[in-house]
């Protein structure tokens, strides 16, 4: 059985709503952007770590925006024997606020700054997948969606420290 999450970072057809896949940050119609909050306040969940974590003989992750990557690591899923899960990251033009032609260059700027990691882990061994020659400042990816239009230059400085962190964990 091959599960695909596809992931738009928040609950996108029942109103924008945050979820535990939110960004640090963004806002949403219930995390929203204000005088008394600046948007998501915790960081999102790895879901693919909380699978593997869970002996799934295949966890992936993958973006719309890398088609190859993500068509290699579907074959992989469906020749595994047991559980395999992929979590895909799918740009979401309503509820990240950007023109909808803008959707792949949007999912390559996730992977190109860091905020998504291409990997795979594969009966425990980790492995990543794609690493950017190098990795573009986390704000180029943040300052193109309305969900972050609110940030302050120290809440982008904390996301990018995050990300950093986030990179050397996973050897990116």
């Amino acid at each position: 059985i091959t599960y695909i999450c596809y992931d738009n970072e928040a609950y996108m057809n029942t109103g924008i709503q945050r979820s535990g896949a939110t960004p640090y940050g963004a806002s949403t119609t219930t995390s929203p952007a204000g005088n008394l909050s600046f948007g998501e306040d915790k960081p999102k969940k790895n879901m693919a770590f909380i699978m593997a974590a869970h002996g799934i003989p295949y966890v992936a992750t993958a973006s719309i925006s890398y088609p190859e990557d993500f068509m290699k690591k579907v074959k992989k899923a469906a020749e595994t024997k047991g559980p395999a899960y992929i979590h895909l990251q799918q740009p979401c033009t309503t509820g990240w606020g950007f023109k909808p032609e803008h959707t792949i260059k949007l999912g390559r700027l996730a992977v190109e700054t860091g905020a998504w990691g291409l990997f795979e882990i594969e009966n425990g061994e980790f492995r990543v997948t794609y690493r950017p020659q190098e990795r573009k400042p986390v704000v180029e990816y943040l300052s193109a969606q309305k969900r972050f239009k609110h940030l302050k230059e120290e809440q982008i400085n904390e996301i990018q420290e995050f990300v950093d962190n986030q990179c050397e964990e996973l050897g990116i």
